[in-house]
């Protein structure tokens, strides 16, 4: 009995002790070790490897609209409306802010030409992901204005005929101002962007020369608002960087 019994032990123990031994893989790397990633897609490398300026800049035709009671004294000219041309520099600070510097001038239509500096910021609740992106304006400002002026006036002796005598002169004002607006930006292609808004600016001016013999009568300062549409074609740079499957040189 006992025989048998070392028999059957001696013929077990082998087949468990086998079964029980951890045969290492061939190639399996080491725990713990990086595993190496292959090359991206060339469509995603390409797209990463975007970046967006910073700066843009903007250049816009603007139609104003003026309304400036007591803008002269005797003169039946209140509201005009006038064109001209605009360029707006623009730094993106975050993905959602702006700091923005205007720089305007109108001289078409109307009897003053005005030019306007303006800083201030511009807000977006979209990314650049989005191909529509709204945004509002508020801007302070400095505003020259220059406008001409004629008085007629009759001889006191009036046995010389019905001649009348006419003066001409010019004036010439500044002031400052606040500006309020909102618009749309429509990308084009990656570097393009249509872009339209509609602005207010009031301003307080006040006349600082006279050109001319006749000084119109009436208070040197007077109010002036001015609400401009504007559409113009925005420029940012885009810069591509080295793909990331390129190898370096």
């Amino acid at each position: 009995m006992r025989i048998r019994i070392a028999i059957t032990v001696a013929l077990f123990l082998p087949s468990v002790s086998f079964a029980q031994a951890r045969v290492p893989r061939i190639g399996r790397p080491r725990p713990g070790g990086p595993v190496p990633l292959g090359p991206q897609p060339e469509a995603i490398a390409r797209s990463l490897a975007y970046t967006r300026s910073r700066y843009s800049v903007e250049t816009y035709p603007l139609i104003s609209r003026v309304q400036a009671p007591g803008f002269s004294a005797g003169r039946p000219i209140s509201n005009w409306t006038s064109f001209g041309t605009g360029t707006r520099l623009d730094y993106r600070h975050t993905q959602y802010l702006s700091w923005t510097l205007d720089v305007t001038s109108s001289y078409l239509g109307g009897p003053a030409i005005s030019e306007t500096v303006e800083v201030g910021t511009r807000i977006r609740p979209e990314n650049w992901d989005h191909v529509l992106r709204p945004f509002a304006d508020a801007r302070v400002g400095f505003a020259h204005a220059s406008d001409t002026y004629s008085t007629y006036s009759l001889p006191v002796d009036l046995g010389i005929g019905p001649a009348a005598s006419l003066s001409s002169g010019s004036r010439y004002s500044r002031g400052f101002g606040a500006v309020a607006g909102a618009g749309v930006e429509c990308s084009l292609t990656n570097t393009l962007a249509l872009t339209t808004e509609m602005s207010a600016m009031r301003s307080n001016m006040v006349a600082y020369h006279y050109n001319g013999v006749t000084v119109p009568t009436g208070g040197n300062s007077y109010r002036m608002t001015t609400y401009r549409l504007t559409i113009g074609l925005k420029y940012n740079p885009v810069y591509l960087l080295k793909s990331t499957n390129e190898k370096a040189p």
